[in-house]
């Protein structure tokens, strides 16, 4: 997904949700992601929303799951992004199965009852009210249609060669704002979102909701693309002033990951270790009547700060 409105660039500079950083992130991680789309075993022929889109990045290992008269409409609230997917897709093989529509994860630009499964990847992190949009997004699905969300979790990352209990203040730090930022004017983010996106689409109604987890390792020496993703991340606990950390290990933290002789990407043995979770739901055939007064009241009522 793509922010037009990039509130939460640090004084690094270092807008995490601009589109330089997804392209560096996607390709840090295609192998994992390649075989996230393979366990969904979409059916081929099928139709897609990718709902908050982004630059497509997705685009291309969709289409192959999804075959040639597949179908894949790609919603971003981003013009920029959507411009920039389209650019990205043009003259592949896939290029006249995509269509492109600027539209919010709760008022998807497609008829209701259309759509065999709902992809959406890093962009419930953003969401105020994850279940109620999640219910929403069930009303585009067709009967027994499947909703697929893929999220990271913060609190599975290990940073080898830096003392425990740094990484451990600043995870805190990190997490105590995040739970007070959007009422200062940020955007709303919950980076630990990936551990509980299971529980979410059970509470939105789902049926036979599984969860299926993805350990990302690397260890040095590190591909200039996931060098960039760890040295963006580490920079990223620390932005926007880290108001709950101390000065001094703010310091400290950045330290380690500054370009030199002590940075600890380049010392022998330094590994680094996430999971990501992809978690799929099935929309019933018949909602319960509270599902449906959820659904439809979210979609009456634009949330806040979206």
């Amino acid at each position: 997904m793509a922010i037009e409105n990039l509130v939460h660039v640090n004084e690094c500079g270092l807008p995490l949700n601009a589109i330089s950083w997804l392209e560096t992130h996607h390709q840090s991680k295609l192998v994992e992601r390649q075989q996230m789309i393979r366990d969904l075993h979409l059916k081929r022929g099928s139709n897609l929303v990718d709902a908050g889109c982004g630059p497509g990045l997705w685009t291309p290992l969709l289409a192959r799951a999804l075959g040639p008269s597949g179908r894949i409409i790609n919603v971003d609230v981003s013009a920029e992004a959507l411009i920039t997917a389209q650019q990205r897709n043009r003259g592949q093989w896939y290029e006249k199965q995509i269509s492109y529509k600027q539209g919010s994860m709760e008022h998807l630009p497609v008829p209701c009852g259309s759509i065999h499964t709902i992809f959406s990847a890093n962009v419930s992190q953003y969401l105020p009210e994850p279940v109620e949009t999640f219910a929403a997004l069930g009303r585009y699905l067709v009967p027994g249609g499947r909703l697929a969300i893929k999220d990271i979790d913060f609190g599975t990352m290990r940073f080898s060669h830096i003392d425990p209990a740094l990484q451990a203040r600043v995870f805190q730090a990190r997490a105590r704002w995040e739970k007070q930022r959007f009422q200062e004017g940020y955007l709303f983010e919950d980076s630990w979102v990936g551990s509980k996106l299971a529980g979410y689409l059970r509470e939105a109604g789902y049926k036979n909701v599984q969860e299926k987890s993805y350990k990302i390792a690397r260890q040095a020496p590190l591909a200039p693309s996931f060098r960039s993703y760890v040295q963006g991340i580490a920079e990223w606990f620390v932005c926007e002033g880290a108001p709950f950390l101390a000065e001094v290990d703010m310091k400290g933290w950045q330290d380690c990951f500054a370009n030199g002789k002590a940075c600890v990407l380049d010392q022998d043995g330094f590994f680094y270790e996430e999971t990501e979770f992809m978690v799929t739901g099935i929309w019933p055939d018949s909602p319960s009547h509270h599902y449906i007064d959820m659904h439809l009241t979210t979609i009456e009522v634009q949330p806040a700060g979206r």
